[in-house]
């Protein structure tokens, strides 16, 4: 059975600040957290730090876009994972400087590989793209080491309409600003592999986009991934 996703929270928010909280969560022990974070600013936006339910979140990509004039809009990916995560909310700190507003996507992903630190043994690969005009962006992703492991997806455009998830995933968040800035976050999921992530937006006009595409590795029961080696009470290969 592959991994599976649990959405935690998504929301947005349209004021100047410096720092955002999400609603309380409640990740599972051993669960991969990921979240995504769209933030928009009249210069180059900074790039947040989090922190909250007793774990480490680590940047796993970000990518800049709508990037005609200049960057002014970032999409950002962490991660964490503990034994004994605790409830409660996720602050996204921009270190004193305040950006225009914010989008924030929150999801688990249970049986993963629970390896390396703070989630690190559970993502594979990952990559990003932007573009400045179109109606979809494909993320791509190198061959996945594993037929067994999952795809995760998450995009940004200049616009408040909705995004769609490409063909064989499902939408775990879509959010928007509004009117000013007008910004829209949307991530998905598909349980076994895809190489060329994508999403498209709900009308026919262009968009700049910004997409960033995760592979996640299973291992059965949450645990660490084993494979095979040399087992001397054998004495053989297993």
């Amino acid at each position: 059975m592959p991994s599976t996703q649990n959405p935690l929270t998504g929301s947005s928010s349209t004021t100047d600040a410096s720092s955002y909280t999400t609603a309380s969560v409640t990740p599972g022990a051993n669960n991969l957290v990921l979240v995504q974070v769209v933030n928009t600013k009249a210069t180059l936006p900074d790039t947040p730090t989090l922190s909250g339910n007793g774990l480490t979140y680590v940047q796993v990509a970000t990518v800049t876009y709508d990037t005609i004039a200049s960057p002014l809009k970032r999409e950002t990916v962490f991660r964490a994972l503990g034994a004994s995560p605790s409830a409660g909310a996720i602050t996204i700190d921009f270190a004193g400087t305040n950006q225009t507003g914010c989008i924030w996507s929150v999801t688990e992903v249970l049986s993963v590989d629970t390896g390396g630190t703070n989630g690190s043994a559970a993502v594979v690969q990952s990559a990003t793209n932007n573009a400045n005009t179109g109606t979809s962006l494909t993320v791509t992703l190198a061959a996945f080491g594993s037929a067994d492991n999952s795809t995760y997806g998450a995009f940004a455009i200049n616009d408040n309409v909705a995004i769609n998830p490409g063909t064989g995933f499902t939408e775990i968040h879509d959010n928007v600003l509004g009117a000013v800035p007008v910004t829209g976050g949307e991530t998905e999921w598909r349980a076994d592999n895809d190489t060329s992530v994508d999403a498209s937006a709900s009308d026919a006009a262009n968009k700049r986009w910004g997409g960033i595409a995760i592979e996640i590795k299973f291992a059965a029961a949450g645990g660490a991934a084993t494979w095979p080696g040399w087992v001397s009470s054998r004495g053989g290969w297993w």
